[in-house]
């Protein structure tokens, strides 16, 4: 297993697992409900984090979300799956999720 992404924010986590996935790289949260516990462990142990379950999808995985930070804001979109509008902040359609990509 390989970690790839840390972050306090795990709506950050999460939106990366689905556009990881919508990418066929399968992987976990570690540590998603591990904040009731903050006080009680190290905090450095309570943050979430993303898991790659092959490390050898660590590289395209990488390019993946260096990517999706460098995407600039738009607008609402069409799928290019089944054609529904969803707007600027989904990566994934709600209908088909399919990849904006």
């Amino acid at each position: 297993m390989h970690c790839v992404l840390r972050s306090d924010d795990l709506f950050v986590i999460q939106r990366a697992k689905d556009v990881l996935e919508a990418k066929g790289i399968t992987c976990l949260i570690k540590n998603q409900f591990a904040s009731g516990a903050m006080g009680e462990i190290p905090p450095q142990d309570c943050i979430p984090e993303l898991w790659l379950l092959d490390e050898s999808w660590a590289p395209r995985a990488e390019r993946i979300l260096a990517e999706l930070d460098e995407r600039p804001q738009q607008g609402a979109w069409h799928c290019p799956q089944c054609r529904e509008l969803n707007e600027a902040q989904f990566a994934i359609c709600w209908n088909c999720q399919d990849s904006r990509d």
